[in-house]
């Protein structure tokens, strides 16, 4: 077993000639591999050339374990149809396209209509029954405002100028936390579209924000909608001026990030906009991606209603010569594609335009820490959660908790990488997690630098038909840049 390291202007590259199971296995432990340093970046440029831009059948979606799930399988809930019915109520959705719901329109052709109504709204197979994904579906923490409640109008604030009013913060996290939290999510909206949002001590203000239980109140008494056991919030739209937060969720269950894409959610009704069908939106009623901005499709949809902010940042994309440092490197429907920042690049040549990430997988994250293919999956991981998709549909019960998922495996990654056959690799800092798909469990961790891999890496690929494993450390170019 060899390992093979090259430098260009100070950029780093790791590769493993052998075995991913050898490498990190029993022969590492005793000291067998050496470090050769090649002379010339031309080397390892033209290896990557011919390897990683042409990737094997064994490193395409098509392997041989596209029939075995690496994590822990997600359990059905126990819901009855009146369980159904009640959280249908509670979110708002009825039979007909109107705020009414005629149990006799309830059932067509042996299909509840009110389920197949929801299984329309929220993405999912349209079969008309209490199935197992509309079972998960109902049962995750969504936004709890009627997709009628705007009966198709275009409401809109007639002044550019907003002020908000904190009503209370909840209990367990310091009250500066959550008012920065929810200032810097007004200011994303604020960035894209012209409106002006003010902190306010003035009950009066145009939009009041409230943490409550089930029932809560607000400045004119008594709530009249619950925020149900699966709604996060609810909001409403202009003029009615309120966003009111679940208290059952955060701080409990939610972090601070999560948050952060509630906020933004719930600001995007109080500001006029309704949900969307679409994952890759920020108005998606199941908080399924986590956004630390604005996404273009909301971006288009608030700016026909109050314009265009002429921005003043430059909004240029960098090309795939010019990232400083790659996230993670995966093959993906028999291409190799590079992630960095908030881009994939997958046509690798100067000049190429890359493709938002929040594009190529609808629903996950923006930005992340590490991503692998296993099988007809890709799994993308960010913080402590971890997302699923087949080809570009995310899966039901996504996002999950990585320790959930991946018993064992820590949040914040540098990397995560499969070898084609039973282990799952992943990387933090000086350390390394082998994941057992099989067992669904942690049999190894250890520190990596004492083996001649840098003590912190940005980015990992295993090469299965070439047996090689490819380390990245700020960034190196497998394709000529200059």
């Amino acid at each position: 077993m060899y390992i093979k390291q090259t430098s260009i202007r100070g950029r780093w590259c790791w590769y493993f000639v052998t075995l991913l199971l050898l490498m990190i296995g029993e022969a590492i432990h005793q000291n067998e591999a050496s470090v050769m340093f090649p002379d010339d970046w031309e080397e390892i440029k033209l290896k990557l050339d011919s390897q990683m831009q042409e990737p094997s059948s064994n490193d395409s979606d098509s392997s041989d374990t596209e029939g075995i799930a690496p994590v822990v399988p997600l359990e059905e809930p126990d819901m009855s149809e009146d369980d159904a019915e009640n959280i249908l109520d509670e979110i708002g959705v009825n039979s007909t396209n109107d705020d009414t719901d005629d149990i006799e329109l309830r059932f067509f052709n042996g299909a509840n209509t009110r389920i197949l109504r929801y299984q329309q709204q929220y993405g999912l197979e349209q079969t008309g029954e209490l199935d197992r994904a509309t079972k998960i579906s109902l049962r995750s923490p969504k936004c709890g405002l009627s997709n009628v409640a705007a009966h198709g109008e275009d409401l809109k604030w007639s002044t550019p100028s907003l002020t908000y009013y904190v009503r209370n913060t909840p209990s367990g996290i310091p009250s500066d936390t959550v008012k920065q939290i929810l200032r810097n999510a007004f200011n994303q909206w604020s960035m894209v579209t012209n409106l002006e949002f003010v902190d306010s001590n003035d009950p009066a203000a145009d939009i009041e924000i409230v943490f409550g239980g089930r029932s809560h109140d607000n400045r004119k008494g008594k709530c009249k909608n619950v925020l149900g056991d699966t709604s996060f919030a609810h909001a409403y739209y202009p003029q009615g001026g309120a966003i009111h937060f679940n208290t059952k969720f955060f701080p409990g269950s939610m972090s601070q990030d999560e948050f952060f894409t509630t906020a933004m959610h719930e600001i995007g009704h109080a500001i006029g906009l309704e949900h969307s069908v679409s994952q890759a939106s920020l108005m998606f009623p199941i908080p399924v991606a986590r956004f630390s901005a604005v996404p273009e499709p909301d971006v288009e949809r608030i700016q026909l209603k109050y314009g265009k902010r002429q921005r003043l940042e430059s909004t240029e994309i960098p090309t795939f010569c010019e990232v400083p440092k790659y996230d993670a490197v995966l093959y993906h429907q028999n291409k190799l594609v590079i992630i960095a920042g908030k881009y994939c690049y997958t046509k690798l040549k100067p000049g190429a335009e890359p493709t938002l990430l929040s594009e190529m997988w609808p629903g996950g994250p923006d930005t992340l820490d590490a991503a692998e293919t296993f099988g007809l999956l890709t799994y993308l991981f960010k913080g402590d959660q971890v997302w699923a998709f087949k080809d570009a549909r995310l899966q039901t019960g996504y996002p999950r908790k990585i320790h959930v998922a991946f018993p064992g495996l820590p949040r914040n990654l540098g990397d995560v990488v499969y070898d084609k056959q039973k282990y799952l690799y992943a990387f933090k800092k000086d350390h390394y997690w082998r994941y057992n798909t099989v067992n669904k469990d942690v049999d190894r961790s250890d520190e990596i630098e004492d083996y001649g891999v840098p003590g912190m890496i940005d980015a990992a690929c295993f090469d299965s038909n070439k047996k090689r494993l490819f380390f990245f450390k700020d960034s190196m170019y497998p394709i000529k840049c200059m």
